[in-house]
């Protein structure tokens, strides 16, 4: 079951789990859960198995600026808004086998049923610097992530999702600066059953 953050079901110890995620383990709770952000959790048997963490918008993000930013999104009509799932991630006692595919299978259908048709990640590609000497072309890219070598890509290309964009400068910390570069990339979710 999907719950989310400021439902009655939802437990606020929950929360707790979001310290565990290895995505984006800098960004604090309060952020994750302020303005058009939101969290759910996949629970099983009440038990959280899985956290996903999702802002809701007007575009599709090119960059973490826009994921945390507090700006209000000027869509009223739910099917032109997009949910952009920026963190998922398996809570550490989970039992739930393949707990991050059922999760964005059940957030989607959790989401549909609030009328929004647009699904999106701006995901990471952590091992990016060890795999090119230098900053690669959108081509070179969009070929190692192709071939499944990096384990976030291997994780939402084997979920069904599609690469949509390649964004340079998306998140220029320092860990994605070692990682990539800053660079991230958009999956399509849109089309997955």
């Amino acid at each position: 079951m999907i719950i989310e953050y400021g439902t009655e079901a939802f437990k606020l110890e929950w929360l707790e789990l979001l310290k565990q995620d290895p995505v984006h383990p800098n960004i604090s709770i309060e952020t994750r859960i302020k303005g058009l952000r939101t969290v759910l959790a996949l629970t099983e048997n009440e038990v959280p198995q899985a956290m996903i963490c999702v802002k809701y918008g007007d575009k599709l993000p090119q960059n973490m600026q826009y994921i945390l930013s507090n700006e209000p999104s000027p869509v009223v009509d739910t099917s032109q808004r997009y949910a952009i799932f920026y963190s998922i991630f398996r809570v550490k006692s989970t039992t739930l086998k393949g707990a991050g595919a059922i999760a964005i299978k059940k957030a989607k259908a959790y989401f549909k049923e609030k009328g929004i048709r647009r699904f999106y990640t701006l995901s990471p590609i952590p091992e990016l610097t060890k795999n090119f000497k230098n900053i690669p072309s959108e081509a070179e890219i969009i070929k190692y992530l192709l071939t499944g070598l990096g384990p976030v890509s291997r994780f939402h290309i084997g979920n069904g999702a599609e690469i949509h964009a390649v964004d340079f400068n998306a998140d220029m910390s320092p860990q994605r600066i070692f990682e990539s570069w800053g660079i991230m990339v958009n999956y399509d979710y849109s089309d997955y059953a």
